[in-house]
C-alpha cells in the first residue's frame, strides 16, 4: 500500500463522475538512466540487508532513520506541528521531539524490513509477527460479501499484507504506481508473491467492487489528506481533516463490513498484527449520513491507536493540508525545529 500522493485519483474512488487525472502505472513509463541507477542502488542495499543478520540489518535501518532526521528539517517541522495539534500541552517539547526521532528511527528500520520480506514464508512468519483478534476475517469470509481492511501508515503495513496472505486471507491492496517503473515491478513482485493482488488507483472503484464480489479482503491505507471535491471533513485529533469517503461508501453499497488493523512494533523486528471488531453499514439509513458515521468511526479508531502508541505513525505527512475551501495555512506557521 502507498505512502503518499493519494490525492490524484480520490475523486474517482469516491464515486464522482469527474474524470480524474490519468497517471500511467509504473511499468508503462519510459525507463531512463536515472531509473536504472535508482533501481540498482535499491537492489544493492537490498542485497546487503538481506544477507546481514536481523539485528545488524535493523541497525542499518536505524542509521538511515537517524540520517534522514538530521537533514530533514522540513518534515521535522511538519511532524512537530501535527504533534502540537494531537497533544497540545499534554506532552512536553522534549517528549514531542522524542516521538519525532523515534518515528524516523522506526521508518528507517521499516524500509529495511520491507526489503527483507522475501525471507518470510508460511513456515517462519511467527518469528516476525503475532496475531491478535483475526476472527473478524473468517467471520466476514463466511458472510460472503468481502471485507474492507482500513489501516494506516503505522508500523509496517507491508508486513501485515504479507502475513494475511500467508494465512490464506486473500488480499487486494490499493496502492499508487511507483514513479520508477523498475522499482514498481520489484515492489509489486514482493506484494503479490503470496497470492495477493495490487489494485492501482486509476479507475480503482470498479476493481474494488469486483474484489469484494469475489469475497476478497480489500486493503486501503486511508489516513492521509485528500483534496478532491468529494472529500469529507471528519474530526481527527480535534481538527476537521479532509478524509476519503471510499471505505465507508464501499461498505454502504456492498454490505461488506469494515475492519481496522495495524502492525504494531513489539521489539527486535517483531510486530503484533492487531485488529478491531467488525463495523457494519446500516444500508437502510440515509447514505450521506451513514458514510459520515462510518468515516468518523474509522478516524476515531485510528486516532485511538496513535494516541496509545504514538511514535509509529507517519507524523511527517501533511494530514491537515486541506480544508473545506482548499489549502489551509496550518503548515505555514512558524515552528522551532
Amino acid at each position: 500500500m502507498s505512502e503518499a500522493h493519494h490525492d490524484q485519483t480520490e475523486n474517482h474512488q469516491a464515486g464522482t463522475d469527474e474524470k480524474p487525472v490519468y497517471r500511467a502505472p509504473g511499468p508503462d513509463q519510459k525507463v531512463t538512466a536515472v531509473h536504472w541507477l535508482q533501481y540498482l542502488l535499491l537492489r544493492w542495499i537490498a542485497f546487503w540487508v538481506w544477507i546481514l543478520p536481523g539485528p545488524l540489518a535493523r541497525l542499518v535501518g536505524l542509521a538511515i532513520g537517524r540520517f534522514a532526521h538530521a537533514i530533514d528539517g522540513k518534515h521535522r517541522k511538519i511532524a512537530l506541528l501535527n504533534l502540537d495539534q494531537a497533544f497540545f500541552d499534554s506532552k512536553t517539547e522534549s517528549e514531542k521531539r522524542w516521538i519525532v526521532q523515534t518515528c524516523y528511527d522506526h521508518f528507517g528500520q521499516a524500509i529495511v524490513e520491507t526489503l527483507r520480506l522475501s525471507m518470510i514464508h508460511e513456515s517462519n512468519f511467527t518469528r516476525y509477527a503475532e496475531l491478535d483478534n483475526v476472527g473478524g476475517f473468517y467471520k466476514a469470509r463466511d458472510e460472503g460479501k468481502g471485507l474492507i481492511l482500513c489501516t494506516a501508515h503505522y508500523g509496517n503495513w507491508e508486513l501485515m499484507n504479507l502475513v494475511l496472505g500467508l494465512l490464506n486471507i486473500q488480499m487486494s491492496v490499493v496502492a499508487r504506481p511507483i514513479d520508477n517503473p523498475l522499482v514498481h515491478t520489484y515492489l509489486e513482485n514482493i506484494r503479490t508473491r503470496n497470492g495477493n493482488r495490487v489494485i492501482y488507483k486509476h479507475k480503482a472503484v470498479r476493481k474494488l467492487l469486483s474484489a469484494l464480489k469475489e469475497n476478497r479482503v480489500v486493503g486501503l491505507v486511508n489516513d492521509q489528506n485528500v483534496h478532491d471535491r468529494n472529500k469529507l471533513m471528519v474530526e481527527f485529533f480535534g481538527r476537521e481533516a479532509a478524509t476519503t469517503p471510499t471505505p465507508a461508501a464501499l461498505a454502504y453499497k456492498t454490505g461488506a463490513p469494515i475492519i481496522t488493523g495495524y502492525a504494531v512494533p513489539i521489539g527486535r523486528g517483531r510486530y503484533r498484527l492487531s485488529f478491531g471488531d467488525l463495523i457494519y453499514a446500516d444500508q437502510t439509513a440515509d447514505k450521506e449520513a451513514e458514510v459520515l458515521r462510518l468515516s468518523r468511526e474509522i478516524n476515531r479508531r485510528l486516532e485511538n491507536q496513535i494516541m496509545f502508541n504514538p511514535p509509529y505513525w507517519f507524523w511527517v505527512h501533511k494530514r491537515f493540508k486541506h480544508g473545506v475551501d482548499g489549502e489551509t495555512d496550518f503548515y505555514k506557521r512558524e515552528r522551532n525545529v
